[in-house]
């Protein structure tokens, strides 16, 4: 019997975490993109043996890590490493790092806005597929976000984008905004490497050879104290950082986003300890959440789902200003009293997410908040959203836990967040929240399609118009593109980022010289195969408004040909061939030729 010593077996693979050594660069607008290739982006199949595709893959994303946490670093948010509560990384001690700004800047802020993302992310990425992809750093992580909380804080600069890459803040101390990420993914500890990782990560840590299996996890060495489940992760940063008055003010307001199963867990702890984490919390926002209403089963959670949060999910409605989802009991009659039967104030100025509390009195103003809401009260009817009536949703399969919006144009949860426009949708609910933190509470809000039931099933009908003279002019529409313009317009999208790729591409480094000189050989060479398709298009098929005169542009004068007798005149045979009789055309030719040689 034969068997294949240790010493023996092919090593396992290995790649540097460096991105010029790997063939990546980083282009002006925050692209990762290929250094021979600079309009390719990151290629995850480099080998047919998935084990070098997930190592080459985690070098690749150790860097874009590191590079995040650069610019985070240059709008003044910081790693905080748990459970010592220190911004300097302890040696050889089990830590969980999570994001925050230095705790003299985060305890000054009257506004702290919580993140909880999901257990398959790193620390502060929202999205790789998009990080590595079109929205680049900025966009596939929290770095946007945050600078989208400085940028509705700040007043605006000549000659100053806040969303340019490496856009760093002048003065930390005031334009830093109150942002505490916390770290759901990377919840294991390895003590050789003395990091924190994700599941991910740790399957792509070394290996004596590439047939070894991956390391096994030990469930209490590889594992921080306070930390070792999400919820508990989630519990430990209330209660060391948002609850403690050294990192964040008592009477400072806390809105928390929960992305997928974060919120999830974010809910189940509540769910079990809402008197001791919920009153410090002024609203929530929770992103493509699969929770179902009925794992909600304490009444003040519901009561406060129902009044001070809000849902933004994958659907077939992608505007995040458009309620989708409402629960069934959302309106439900119930006895009112006191302050909550209060709607929000009148609107006023909108809230600064740089703002700094108040010197008076340490007690929180929303401390008595659970203690003032009941479950199924009327929701105040206002805005240009509200209805005549409640609204009431029924679905015997999915009950939602709140109202649910739109989560923009993409089909994977992961995606809804990094959307600016939902970005924007959920400062915009804080904000209406902070303008009345103490007596706030949703208003009622129309669905955007009906909602079918058993006693009224949806029904397909096409209503009669109000004007039918007004309906009988209405401009008909485009009937289906052809092939050949579906091709053009591809063409078009790909030739267009190409050039963009172009533009973004650094002419001050020598290594990216190829790359560039390449480019612009197949942008040129794209450019000529466009013009033969647009040709191709106009004479198959009809053509869009603006196409003919944009190939009328490019068009150029023909050499004429000879003479020759066509339809009972005599005509260029160039233009007999363009039109498509080549052998009439060849044939008058060699007539012609014929009665030259006699």
């Amino acid at each position: 019997m034969f068997r294949r010593v240790a010493e023996g077996l092919p090593p396992d693979a290995s790649y540097p975490a460096n991105l010029q050594k790997l063939g990546y660069f980083i282009n002006e607008v925050g692209q990762i993109r290929m250094i021979d290739f600079p309009d390719k982006d990151f290629q995850f199949y480099l080998s047919n043996i998935d084990r070098h595709n997930e190592v080459h893959r985690e070098a690749v994303q150790i860097c874009q890590r590191q590079e995040v946490l650069n610019r985070l670093s240059a709008l003044g948010i910081e790693r905080l490493y748990l459970p010592s509560l220190s911004n300097t990384k302890p040696d050889d001690e089990p830590h969980v790092p999570i994001l925050t700004p230095p705790a003299n800047i985060l305890k000054s802020r009257k506004r702290v806005v919580v993140l909880i993302n999901d257990t398959l992310q790193d620390l502060g990425i929202l999205a790789y597929r998009q990080l590595q992809r079109e929205l680049g750093l900025n966009g596939g992580s929290v770095v946007n976000f945050t600078k989208e909380l400085i940028n509705r804080s700040i007043e605006a600069k000549d000659g100053v984008d806040v969303f340019k890459d490496g856009f760093v803040i002048e003065d930390k101390q005031k334009e830093t905004p109150g942002l505490v990420v916390m770290n759901l993914g990377q919840l294991l500890y390895s003590h050789k490497t003395n990091e924190s990782l994700s599941m991910r990560s740790w399957i792509a840590k070394p290996r004596k050879s590439i047939c070894h299996d991956v390391i096994q996890v030990h469930e209490v060495e590889n594992r921080v104290e306070g930390h070792r489940t999400e919820q508990e992760h989630i519990k430990s940063v209330f209660n060391k950082v948002l609850h403690n008055p050294d990192f964040v003010a008592a009477d400072a307001e806390i809105y928390v986003i929960a992305i997928e199963n974060g919120a999830e867990n974010l809910l189940s702890v509540l769910g079990s300890e809402l008197d001791k984490y919920g009153p410090r919390i002024t609203a929530i926002a929770t992103v493509h959440s699969m929770v179902d209403a009925i794992r909600i089963t304490n009444p003040n959670l519901k009561a406060f789902l129902y009044q001070r949060a809000r849902q933004w999910k994958v659907s077939d409605e992608s505007d995040p200003r458009k309620c989708i989802e409402v629960p069934s009991d959302y309106a439900g009659q119930a006895e009112e009293s006191g302050p909550s039967a209060r709607g929000p104030a009148e609107p006023g100025p909108t809230p600064n997410w740089l703002e700094t509390v108040s010197p008076s009195g340490p007690i929180s103003a929303v401390s008595g908040l659970l203690r003032r809401l009941k479950l199924a009260v009327t929701p105040h009817k206002a805005g240009s959203e509200a209805g005549s009536e409640s609204m009431s949703f029924t679905n015997h399969e999915f009950e939602p836990i709140c109202l649910g919006f739109g989560g923009g144009d993409s089909t994977v949860g992961e995606c809804v967040f990094t959307n600016t426009a939902v970005q924007h949708a959920i400062l915009d609910f804080f904000e209406e929240v902070a303008q009345n933190p103490l007596d706030y509470r949703n208003p009622v809000f129309n669905l955007s399609f009906p909602q079918p039931t058993t006693d009224k099933p949806l029904t397909l009908t096409v209503p009669e118009p109000e004007d039918t003279e007004y309906a009988a002019f209405q401009p008909i529409q485009p009937a289906e593109m052809s092939p050949e313009q579906q091709e053009v317009d591809l063409h078009k999208q790909k030739l267009g980022n190409m050039k963009a790729s172009l533009d973004a591409t650094p002419r001050d480094k020598p290594e990216l010289e190829k790359g560039r000189s390449g480019l612009e050989r197949r942008i040129a060479k794209a450019e000529e195969e466009l013009e033969k398709l647009q040709e191709k298009a106009l004479a198959t098929g009809e053509p869009k408004a603006n196409e003919v005169e944009e190939v009328k542009e490019n068009w150029e004068t023909q050499r004429k040909g000879p003479m020759i007798p066509f339809a009972g005149t005599m005509v260029d045979s160039e233009l007999v061939k363009g039109a498509g009789l080549l052998e009439t055309a060849e044939e008058a030719l060699r007539e012609l030729d014929s009665v030259h040689e006699d």
